[in-house]
């Protein structure tokens, strides 16, 4: 009968031991992303966000240059597919929300960073709508460090995305009433291009003032009208990312059944 605790204590302490080896060894990550619309009411809307992790290498595009077939899709029609199929083979990605997202909504998903310690740099896009081809997101694929060089999580992250965030892909004329996503009565597929480049909407040289007031009481699909003009410091949205679990909270959990596994070996071998 001794012989069995002995053994069973062996088992629990044997598995506990695993955990903690598996806790400290496991290459990938898994990371919570919520995105939150942080306008006010009657205030701008935004795509699902595409989010994609990399090694420091992978732009997603340059300001004064022409826009890339995928991000243009995003920034058009708000689908973020074009931009996950150019991103394939770069690292890991994932999209946080469904559908556009009104001022007050919010999405979260999960992000598998498939090895953290060379996938360690989040880039991240989004349409901003209503509009022709407005989107937010960032040009520096080195701008936002998730994972230290050993592959730790260096947040939690908070991104906060401003007017001065906001870009206008230079591939569609910015005509409102027409070809412009998210729009009553307008079809996004509509379409004159521009054959411009990406540019600013603050602070760019371009006036964008009369488009944005082109805008003012357009009616959404999502049962409200526009009332309020994005403007450079207004909030467009908020980015928060977490480690899932935390990783200390984990290995010290591990850590702990080990303990009592162990625990319990030495208590049947005395009984």
């Amino acid at each position: 009968m001794q012989r069995d605790h002995v053994a069973r204590a062996r088992v629990l302490a044997l598995g506990a031991l695993i955990a903690v080896l598996g806790v400290r060894t496991a290459p990938a990550a898994q990371l919570t992303v919520t995105v939150q619309n942080s306008q006010p009411q009657g205030g701008f809307g935004i795509s699902p966000v595409w989010l994609g992790v990399h090694d420091g290498t992978y732009r997603t595009f340059t300001p004064g240059e022409t826009v890339s077939p995928g991000l243009q899709t995003l920034a058009e029609l708000g689908s973020p597919a074009g931009l996950a199929a150019a991103f394939a083979g770069h690292g890991s990605q994932a999209v946080a929300g469904s559908a556009p997202m009104g001022p007050g909504g919010s999405a979260t998903t999960l992000l598998d960073v498939a090895d953290p310690t060379t996938e360690r740099y989040l880039s991240f896009a989004a349409m901003v709508v209503p509009s022709n081809d407005f989107f937010f997101g960032n040009s520096d694929p080195l701008g936002y460090r998730l994972f230290d060089a050993s592959g730790h999580f260096t947040g939690p992250l908070t991104i906060k995305i401003y007017g001065t965030d906001v870009w206008d892909a230079g591939s569609e004329v910015n005509n409102i009433n027409f070809g412009a996503a998210f729009i009553v009565g307008d079809d996004a597929t509509d379409h004159v291009a521009e054959n411009g480049v990406i540019t600013s909407v603050f602070g760019g040289g371009t006036d964008f003032s009369s488009y944005l007031n082109s805008i003012d009481g357009k009616a959404t699909p999502y049962g409200y009208d526009i009332s309020h003009l994005i403007s450079p410091g207004d909030l467009i949205a908020t980015i928060t990312i977490n480690a899932v679990p935390e990783p200390a909270s984990l290995g010290m959990l591990a850590a702990g059944f080990a303990a009592v596994g162990f625990a319990a070996v030495r208590r049947a071998r005395r009984g």
